[in-house]
């Protein structure tokens, strides 16, 4: 329990440092949310009433104090109120909308597409790397690579609209958006529609992940198999299964379990591309379409919580490496 608290006071710490470096490189960037508006009728006077509305023209330091003491007040509203409270303090400084309920309702549009992306990448890399392990040098690992590098040449976004185009058009099945839209499905049917929207994407986005993967995954088994315990373990007569997932696979796993960090902030991040392809009302569109129109609390907004749940991620990592491998001690 100290490892965790002081893990924890270092988060805190660490999210304080990456929250003042993001704000000053944000606002330093040239221009500000109404520097480009395209309102020909918009006079410099009403531009700079919105400018001082938003605080942009206090000093900075006052800028940051005031963002996110009204940021953890938001989320503790959300917490108590839920998304529908009136209490809410961000707003948007392009539209009307509320940044953190915004912000969780996209959430769990993007949560399964990632969720779903990951189980598939996951699933099919690992049994094609260790195969390929198995098979070093044989006709099935130079299929498994050929295949593999020609999955990482092909652009997933042409992939993406090649299947639109086969699937929506041709056949005539909808695909597009997270939903049939224009119908009112119920029960099993509304189920398997919504599996559909969210699996076909998330196979297409999955593939470049399989690729890469699985030769990570054949790397690590090959070093593994070749470790003088596993030959140990051989020479002593222990059946090939045995050896090759109880001894090789569990250690060649090691480095994966790090991998978890990274995951948490894609369920946060999203994929912008797929999103945008898809016409998915996702986190990451949202997030990029912010950017794109320089609206800070969107930004700030999402930089601190994708910051915060990296953090959380490294730390989940870090104990799940102490249960896979129990050498690893928590000082």
């Amino acid at each position: 329990m100290s490892y965790i608290f002081r893990r924890l006071i270092q988060m805190v710490f660490t999210l304080v440092v990456i929250s003042m470096f993001s704000f000053l490189i944000v606002r330093s960037a040239p221009g500000d949310p109404y520097a480009n508006e395209l309102d020909p009728k918009a006079s410099p006077v009403a531009t700079e009433v919105k400018r001082e509305k938003a605080g942009l023209d206090e000093p900075v330091y006052r800028q940051y104090i005031t963002f996110y003491s009204d940021m953890f007040y938001d989320f503790k509203v959300l917490f108590e109120d839920g998304s529908d409270s009136p209490r809410f303090r961000i707003k948007s400084m392009k539209g009307p909308e509320m940044v953190v309920p915004t912000m969780i309702r996209r959430m769990w549009v993007t949560l399964p597409y990632i969720v779903m992306t990951l189980l598939i990448a996951w699933t099919i890399a690992f049994p094609i790397g260790i195969y390929a392990a198995m098979n070093r040098n044989k006709v099935p690992d130079s299929i498994i690579t050929v295949i593999s590098y020609a999955m990482i040449s092909i652009p997933s976004f042409w992939l993406a609209l090649l299947v639109i185009r086969t699937v929506t058009l041709d056949l005539g099945i909808p695909i597009v958006a997270p939903r049939t839209l224009g119908v009112e499905l119920t029960g099993f049917t509304a189920y398997a529609d919504r599996f559909w929207h969210i699996g076909v994407p998330a196979f297409i986005g999955a593939l470049g992940s399989i690729a890469v993967l699985n030769r990570y995954v054949r790397g690590q088994m090959l070093e593994v198999l070749d470790a003088d315990y596993v030959r140990t373990a051989r020479a002593k007569g222990l059946d090939v299964t045995t050896v090759n997932y109880k001894h090789a696979l569990r250690n060649a796993a090691l480095p994966f379990v790090t991998m978890i960090a990274g995951i948490f902030p894609l369920v946060f991040s999203g994929s912008i591309i797929f999103e945008s392809i898809y016409a998915w009302p996702g986190l990451g569109r949202w997030a990029f379409s912010a950017v794109m129109g320089r609206d800070y609390t969107i930004v700030m907004t999402t930089l601190f919580v994708g910051s915060a749940l990296t953090l959380v991620g490294m730390l989940v990592s870090d104990l799940l490496l102490v249960v896979v491998d129990p050498r690893i001690k928590l000082k």
